[in-house]
């Protein structure tokens, strides 16, 4: 008789999405973010995302890393000039991906707590990444994002005199 494995893997194992309703733009909505967390979101270029038509959309995206707790924060708007990023979630304005926080749920718990007190914030919802469709694939586009604008290799130059040496 022969044994089958099997094992249950989390894909998402170390990842925890909120959904953010509001009416606030996001620069606004960071602002406060930052102020009521005690955190230094700060913006980068939008995340370009290509549909399966070719038709490329462009999200907001910010970064925030704590240096302490070696983990991260992304904020996403979920509008663009083309649609949204996640059509099924079209209530929500903004996600936010926390990723490899110790204790995830109860540091997800204090998050939520705290951005619902920010005004004209309508609600804070926790997502499984497991029931969303192409999480896999939003995750890997925030993941190249970060690799694109914060971990890429840093270019140095030497300065010249403009002389030339003999």
């Amino acid at each position: 008789m022969a044994k089958k494995l099997s094992s249950n893997i989390d894909y998402f194992e170390g990842y925890k999405l909120l959904g953010i309703a509001s009416q606030l733009k996001d620069y606004s909505l960071v602002f406060f973010i930052n102020q009521n967390l005690d955190i230094d979101l700060k913006k980068y270029e939008d995340m370009d995302i290509t549909d399966n038509e070719g038709g490329e959309s462009a999200f907001s995206w910010y970064f925030y890393k704590d240096e302490h707790l070696e983990s991260k924060i992304y904020l996403i708007s979920n509008s663009s000039a083309s649609g949204k990023l996640f059509p099924s979630k079209k209530e929500m304005d903004y996600f936010m991906l926390l990723k490899d926080y110790p204790n995830e749920e109860n540091y997800a718990s204090r998050i939520i707590t705290e951005i619902r007190k920010i005004q004209n914030v309508l609600g804070v919802f926790n997502f499984d990444l497991n029931n969303i469709k192409n999480a896999d694939l939003f995750i890997e586009n925030v993941e190249l994002q970060e690799i694109k604008y914060i971990k890429r290799p840093k270019t140095k130059f030497k300065k010249t005199t403009g002389r030339i040496k003999e």
